[in-house]
């Protein structure tokens, strides 16, 4: 890829597999892979679900705001952003401004099955916190952002049932055509 290429952000829900698809994607493309939710908790020396636990989610989305910002003004990389990456307007209009976007896509059954299968989420990510079910948390997350991942992508892929690795190349393919002709 040329230097002036867009950036490729991935976006979409916890669990859909952003930072492994990021992973797969930076080999298949030859780019850095940025995970902006580990570029966080690098710059403020603390996990995610601390920052939640001390400071709410607004300190939080400011500290995304700035390290998406910061990315963003980097050499061409692969970017995966946390699942609430694109609440925030001005967010969104600098993925819109800096790259291509991936909404990757997951039923919230599926959501709730790899979240909690992920052990080391819980230490680190802020926990499904409304006194509503799991699942319904999901769903209803999964409601209101729905309208800001379609505005912030260009794309949109299910990782419902396919396999990362089939789903790189196939991701890695349309950003190679969609950079070509920015």
């Amino acid at each position: 890829m040329s230097a002036d290429s867009p950036h490729l952000y991935l976006t979409g829900y916890r669990g859909t597999g952003k930072s492994t698809v990021a992973k797969l994607l930076g080999n298949a493309l030859s780019l850095p892979v940025w995970d902006s939710d580990r570029e966080i908790e690098t710059r403020s020396n603390s996990t995610i679900k601390a920052i939640f636990e001390r400071h709410g989610e607004t300190a939080f989305r400011d500290l995304e705001e700035a390290v998406v910002r910061d990315l963003s003004s980097g050499e061409t990389a692969i970017i995966a952003l946390g699942g609430g990456a694109i609440l925030r307007e001005s967010t969104r209009k600098t993925i819109l401004e800096t790259g291509l976007c991936v909404w990757l896509i997951a039923s919230p059954r599926t959501l709730l099955k790899r979240i909690r299968s992920d052990a080391g989420s819980r230490d680190t990510r802020p926990a499904l916190t409304t006194e509503q079910s799991d699942l319904r948390e999901i769903e209803t997350l999964l409601n209101a952002r729905v309208p800001l991942y379609q505005q912030a992508s260009d794309f949109e892929i299910s990782t419902e049932s396919a396999d990362c690795d089939a789903l790189a190349p196939q991701i890695a393919a349309w950003y190679r055509t969609q950079s070509q002709s920015r």
